[in-house]
């Protein structure tokens, strides 16, 4: 007998994450985003992205804190190339105030929040990212570890507090 495996290949992929920089207001929580990549044309039903606190921070108590970001719907057929940028912010503050990064083109644009009140920053370094099937076999993991910004590549914060 053949084993039976959840996933035969890799359909998605985490492209990439982008965490808030330090001291972004909660109102600009959509400048902070996880990419996925399709791979294969398929059907993503109960995918899900998983947030994942660092073990060794001292407010972190329980084995494992898990925080779902992302679900997607049931079925959810995609195509080859598609990207799909997961926002932590609110698709109404996105549709009143838009940042650059709600804009990019070539992007599936979702929110991982729906009211204004939902938004919330997540990622913070060393924190992990994971996308799992729906088995809940881990498909891809990544550690958040942000470049440093210095203060010459630092928005204003006026900049910022308008985003």
């Amino acid at each position: 007998m053949a084993d039976i495996l959840p996933s035969e290949a890799v359909k998605a992929r985490i492209l990439s994450i982008r965490p808030a920089p330090a001291g972004t207001p909660i109102e600009s929580a959509n400048v902070e985003w996880i990419e996925i990549r399709v791979e294969l044309d398929s059907d993503l039903a109960n995918w899900r992205v998983l947030h994942l606190r660092a073990l060794w921070r001292e407010d972190v108590t329980r084995p494992v804190d898990t925080d779902v970001v992302f679900s997607f719907g049931s079925p959810h057929f995609a195509r080859a190339g598609e990207v799909y940028r997961i926002h932590s912010g609110s698709l109404i503050r996105a549709a009143t105030h838009p940042v650059a990064d709600d804009l990019a083109p070539g992007r599936k644009h979702v929110y991982a929040a729906g009211p204004l009140s939902g938004a919330r920053l997540r990622l913070g370094k060393g924190d992990y990212v994971r996308l799992v099937e729906a088995f809940g076999a881990v498909i891809d993991e990544v550690v958040v570890w942000p470049a440093e910004v210095t203060k010459d590549e630092a928005p204003p914060r006026e900049a910022r507090a308008a985003g």
